[in-house]
C-alpha cells in the first residue's frame, strides 16, 4: 500500500483553475462588501453611496425665500424654505422662524410677500 502522493508540488503557481477561482472569489467579495456598506449607510443615514449619481432634481418652490405673514393678523411668521403636503393640514409651507426653528403652516393661513416689498 502506497501513501497518497502530494500533487501540489507539481501544479503550476498560476494555473487557469486558480486564476478563475481567485477572480470569482474577488468579484463575490466586492459585491458582498458593497451590499453590506450600502445596507449600513441606508439604515444609519437614510441613503446609499450611489444616491449622488442617481438623485433626481428637486424643483424649488416659487415662494421659497419670500417672507410669510399671518393672513388674519398680518404678523411676521418667518422665511419660507419650501412647500409640501401634510396629512394633518393639507398643503403647507415649511417656514423658518426668526429663532431658526422650522415649522409647517397651512397655505390658507399664510400671506406671501417679497422681501423687498415689506410694509412697515
Amino acid at each position: 500500500m502506497q501513501p497518497p502522493q502530494n500533487t501540489s508540488d507539481k501544479a503550476p503557481l498560476f494555473s487557469k483553475r486558480r486564476l478563475v477561482t481567485l477572480l470569482i472569489g474577488t468579484v463575490i467579495a466586492i459585491i458582498f462588501g458593497l451590499v453590506a456598506v450600502n445596507t449600513f449607510m441606508y439604515l444609519q443615514y437614510g441613503g446609499t453611496m450611489f444616491d449622488r449619481f442617481f438623485q433626481k432634481k428637486e424643483t424649488r418652490s416659487p415662494a421659497a425665500g419670500k417672507l410669510a405673514f399671518s393672513k388674519g393678523t398680518g404678523y411676521y411668521i418667518g422665511v419660507i424654505r419650501s412647500e409640501g403636503h401634510s396629512s394633518r393640514q393639507g398643503d403647507v409651507y415649511y417656514i423658518e422662524q426668526p429663532g431658526g426653528s422650522l415649522i409647517e403652516v397651512a397655505k390658507v393661513n399664510v400671506e406671501v410677500r417679497d422681501a423687498t416689498k415689506v410694509d412697515k
